[in-house]
């Protein structure tokens, strides 16, 4: 039998993290207007996420049901605050998207196949309250059809706390499979009890989720250290039971080339050699341009039961990076028809989901890549409700 060895050890940190390392929440600790010419201010926070997934499923001609069961499902999913008002923002902005909405809609693409998913969070402050809202729909969750919590409540201590730190607290999704049962999925902040215990706790989450291999081989490929360069932003899971289980880790790194970035995603032996640096450079521009400081790239890297290394994909920033939609869309575009794929779709939720000119709209927060025989592409869409005040 082989010697145990000395056990884990706690994961190092390289560099010293400032306000302006890891994820840019850019609407968080900034007062917002409402600023909206499609919605009333009467209009219920479940009602745009509503009518944002029925849009979205229009302009790509996915059969959305009825209107009214989608927004039935909607009022349920959120709760007490899904009912208030769109027009009274929220006193502190929401994490989950770039323009402090409680909701972001996403697209996600595998071929030529796309499925629509919504991002939510609970407006209701302080941050305390949040988690615990986000704690109370988990539970409710619990009883759906093909839905496992047991993981999550294996690592719920880890994430949550009684002064919460960061951006945010708990975050859900959900999407949408043709023919099936609505997935969920959790995402909660590493960073709860400050950015420093950001490694170490996602470290031991991972190790009681029987994920500790596949950790290991990361850490290992990073050289052992989490910091600016490597940070833990967020860390997720899908709450979907026995072999399909799946945690991911948002990694974020701040003043590293696309290079480094291609390079650390290595780890992955299906990782397409150059396909992240090329991405980042033709959508954001050489690694030295100003727009690469405004927010940094993040990598998430998926963990299953096993497996002995993690899948990355990319997420490219989009604004500020980009000053609107428009030129977002302009290179983002050009990108997808030089690896041979089809833009039309992104083009047209983009035409769907933004109100007025894309030239004067700010909504997109990143789009991900992962490259390979059948290349996976997503968009993450603010509402475009709120503004800086």
């Amino acid at each position: 039998m082989e010697s145990a060895g000395p056990g884990p050890q706690p994961p190092r940190r390289s560099g010293a993290f400032t306000p302006d390392t890891g994820v840019i929440a850019e609407m968080v600790g900034r007062p917002l207007r409402f600023d909206s010419d499609r919605y009333p201010p009467a209009t219920r926070y479940a009602e745009v996420a509503c009518d944002k997934v029925w849009r979205a499923r229009e302009s790509l001609g996915i059969d959305a049901g009825s209107r009214e069961s989608l927004l039935a499902f909607l009022r349920e999913l959120t709760g007490p605050w899904g009912e208030l008002p769109v027009g009274t923002p929220p006193e502190d902005a929401c994490w989950v998207s770039i323009d402090g909405m409680p909701i972001e809609t996403s697209i996600a693409w595998a071929g030529r196949a796309a499925g629509v998913r919504l991002s939510l969070e609970s407006p209701r402050g302080p941050a305390k309250r949040r988690m615990e809202d986000g704690m109370e729909l988990t539970r409710r969750l619990a009883g759906r059809p093909g839905v496992s919590i047991d993981p999550y409540l294996a690592v719920e201590d880890l994430f949550t706390a009684d002064d919460p730190q960061g951006y945010f607290t708990i975050a859900h999704a959900v999407a949408w499979a043709p023919g099936g049962h609505p997935r969920y999925k959790i995402f909660l902040n590493p960073a709860v009890a400050g950015r420093e215990q950001a490694a170490a706790r996602t470290e031991e989450a991972m190790i009681r989720l029987g994920l500790e291999r596949p950790w290991r081989a990361l850490t290992e490929h990073l050289g052992g250290a989490y910091g600016p360069e490597h940070e833990p932003a967020s860390v997720a899971m899908d709450f979907v039971p026995g072999d399909g289980f799946r945690a991911q880790v948002y990694l974020a790194h701040s003043g590293v080339s696309a290079d480094a970035v291609d390079a650390k995603s290595a780890v992955d032996p299906t990782h397409v050699p150059g396909s992240f640096a090329r991405v980042l450079r033709s959508v954001n521009g050489p690694d030295d341009s100003p727009e690469w400081k405004r927010k940094p790239p993040v990598t998430a890297f998926a963990f299953q039961p096993g497996r002995d290394v993690p899948a990355g994909t990319l997420y490219v920033p989009m604004i500020p990076v980009h000053e609107s939609d428009a030129a977002a869309r302009d290179r983002v575009s050009a990108f997808l028809r030089a690896e041979g794929m089809d833009a039309t779709g992104y083009e047209s939720v983009l035409s769907a989901l933004t109100e007025g000119p894309l030239e004067h709209s700010r909504t997109q927060n990143f789009i991900s890549y992962r490259g390979g025989e059948t290349p996976r592409f997503s968009v993450y869409l603010a509402p475009g409700v709120y503004r800086e005040a």
